[in-house]
């Protein structure tokens, strides 16, 4: 896939950021939901396994530490081909890496600090379906995630009634990162 085919569905005439305001629902943006959309109707992989990763302040998500270590670890242990990395991310829910470049993927801002207990409602109930998705097309699912993303994942997850292994963060990001995804 690449960015003109997701430009042409989403409908895309200007690159704008899509930024949080207080008071501003960005799940309701037109240009998320139409990435939402797409994401159920268009998107697939053939990975075998499937591994969440947070979203991050930098875009596209590939400059963090995180990710940059992700996506290392996973070309050294041989395993591009078979991991799937999703970024979990408010408003977007699912952006698969393949398309982190694309706008809107690099070119928002919604900080979790943001967010109401109404909105963490809403992004808990709106990733139901995609995690759903992702479970028909993966035979694994595998989550490293901070808190915030980890709790909203983790009440999805059981709420969709899908197996997801999750892993906090914590304090040692880059070893917990590391040992799963040797692990895989």
């Amino acid at each position: 896939m690449n960015c003109n085919e997701l430009y042409n569905f989403l409908n895309v005439k200007e690159f704008i950021e899509i930024k949080k305001e207080r008071d501003i629902d960005l799940f309701n943006h037109p240009v998320v939901k139409k990435w939402h959309q797409y994401f159920m109707e268009f998107w697939s992989s053939d990975k075998k396994i499937a591994l969440l990763l947070p979203c991050t302040s930098v875009k596209p998500y590939s400059r963090s530490a995180t990710h940059r270590l992700a996506y290392s670890l996973s070309r050294k242990y041989k395993l591009d081909d078979v991991i799937q990395v999703y970024s979990v991310s408010e408003p977007m829910l699912l952006v698969p890496r393949e398309i982190e470049e694309c706008y809107p993927f690099n070119s928002y801002d919604y900080p979790p600090s943001l967010m109401s207990e109404e909105e963490k409602e809403e992004f808990m109930r709106l990733l139901i379906n995609p995690l759903m998705k992702i479970s028909k097309l993966h035979e694994k699912i595998v989550g490293v995630l901070p808190k915030h993303h980890y709790n909203i994942v983790k009440r999805a997850s059981e709420l969709a009634g899908i197996k997801i292994e999750l892993h906090p963060r914590g304090r040692l990001m880059f070893r917990t990162i590391s040992e799963v995804i040797k692990s895989l």
